[in-house]
């Protein structure tokens, strides 16, 4: 997560062998005897890479119940679709036994990460700042408290989950002064190996090269790490790709100063070893990533993208990756995404495996009442083919609630229908209506039944529960009016 799809991770990675699908997590099981949670987070594409020897993490993790953290820094007001893989990383292992840390970088946003960037990040000025933290804070909380309720719904146990908890690092880093900080952490690190991180060697053959600040970003990274490491235990570093080269840098220093004279004190009498987990960058079809800065991001913040956009987003997802995008962000197991992706390749003009995809992301990010109103707007709006729909009025009213119309009852039954277009804006004037129902292009109904005469009027039966009339005009405007 930090610039949430997390910390640093540039420098050469171990390849991870292919492992076959398949989803245990704390609701499905098979036959086989249990396999680890690393294992069933690789199954789901949530893995790119593991620091330390082949498979010592999944047996950790396997045999105790660790602490784990992921952290982001505030340089926007919301958290984009781009970190919800981390977060989702983070999500399993809570739901799973383990301690599960979101960290805020309010020290650190200051200072600018360079990984995966190709220009400067400009500073931030201290109130907005201070906004962004608190937004994101609150984000961060929110998608646990609702990623906690959307797991119960589909079948998770609450008496398996761990413990989860946020904090940020300037609790530790604002009042660490410059000598502390350089006699702590300077003189455990080569410089060598600084210049020889991805990141900053990529930063340093641009044209706009890079800033001390970025430069020494990786430092306070680090130090981020070996703090948790040594106040709360934390073993595991979840980041994004870009991240790698931060999350060794830690390794390392914490390897560094637990072995010093005078810091082999911590959670444990002995040495225990952390580690990195990264997770593979969302792009775009064009290999971008997601984010502020590329201009191309999917915010968590409804205010910003609707739960309606969230849910187009992933509703107009190719084929070819709803499957994997199922795995990634929804809880789904793995029998249950097998069986969604076989009923879309029977009908793939449904885009059955999208809409569930969409309304599975949205239940989590924004609940499940925001998410059907999402799935009704968008199944009115952009009917699939043959689709039959048994929405109620009351679905209609609320999925549609402030941009319905209200007109009384005896005003609205047996009145020419290019006259209530009128009335209601669906168009600018009686013979513009006339001439879209001419055309064929006006509809009625949930089903779409195309109103065929200029001076045909709105019978009783064209009220859903004798309630709502839903009418289109055109490809893509709909209009919900209300009988009072």
């Amino acid at each position: 997560m930090r610039h949430l799809v997390v910390q640093s991770l540039c420098s050469a990675r171990p390849v991870l062998r292919p492992v076959a699908t398949r989803f245990r997590g704390t609701r499905w099981q098979s036959q086989a005897a249990p396999r680890s949670l690393v294992t069933e987070l690789q199954d789901r594409g949530l893995v790119e890479s593991i620091t330390g020897p082949e498979g010592q993490l999944s047996s950790l993790v396997s045999q105790q119940k660790i602490t784990l953290y992921a952290g982001v820094d505030p340089t926007a007001s919301s958290l984009h679709v781009g970190h919800l893989l981390p977060l989702m990383n983070l999500l399993h292992f809570y739901l799973n036994g383990h301690h599960a840390i979101g960290l805020v970088g309010k020290a650190t946003a200051s200072v600018g990460d360079p990984s995966g960037r190709t220009t400067e990040r400009n500073s931030i000025e201290a109130l907005r700042l201070r906004n962004q933290f608190s937004s994101l804070w609150t984000q961060i909380d929110k998608f646990f408290s609702s990623g906690t309720s959307y797991a119960i719904s589909r079948g998770y146990n609450p008496e398996n989950f761990g413990k989860r908890e946020l904090v940020t690092n300037g609790d530790w880093l604002e009042g660490l002064g410059l000598v502390e900080f350089l006699s702590t952490v300077g003189r455990h690190v080569r410089v060598g190996q600084m210049l020889a991180r991805e990141s900053v060697k990529a930063r340093m053959e641009s044209a706009q090269g890079i800033n001390y600040a970025e430069f020494t970003y990786q430092l306070l990274q680090s130090y981020d790490f070996w703090w948790l490491n040594k106040h709360k235990g934390c073993r595991l570093q979840v980041g994004g790709n870009d991240q790698y080269g931060n999350i060794t840098a830690g390794i390392d220093l914490i390897s560094r100063l637990r072995k010093s004279s005078g810091e082999a004190e911590g959670p444990s009498d002995t040495f225990d070893p952390a580690y990195g987990l990264t997770v593979p960058l969302l792009t775009t079809a064009s290999g971008a990533k997601f984010g502020k800065s590329a201009g191309n991001a999917v915010w968590l913040d409804e205010t910003l993208t609707s739960p309606f956009e969230l849910y187009q987003y992933f509703v107009k997802l190719p084929d070819e990756v709803v499957e994997k995008h199922l795995k990634l962000f929804t809880l789904l197991p793995p029998p249950e995404i097998s069986a969604a992706v076989a009923k879309h390749a029977e009908a793939p003009e449904m885009r059955s495996a999208q809409h569930l995809l969409a309304r599975e992301v949205v239940t989590l990010i924004h609940g499940p009442q925001k998410a059907q109103r999402a799935q009704i707007q968008t199944q009115l709006l952009f009917p699939s083919p043959g689709a039959k729909h048994n929405f109620s009025a009351d679905d209609i009213v609320d999925a549609f609630s402030g941009e319905m119309v209200d007109v009384p009852r005896n005003e609205l039954v047996g009145e020419v229908a290019a006259k209530i277009m009128r009335r209601v804006a669906a168009v600018k004037s009686k013979s513009e209506a006339e001439n879209v129902i001419r055309a064929g292009g006006v509809y009625w109904g949930l089903e779409g039944r195309r109103v065929e005469d200029t001076k045909a009027v709105v019978a009783q039966e064209w009220l859903l529960d004798g309630k709502v009339l839903v009418l289109r005009v055109g490809k893509g405007k709909f209009v919900v009016v209300r009988a009072v």
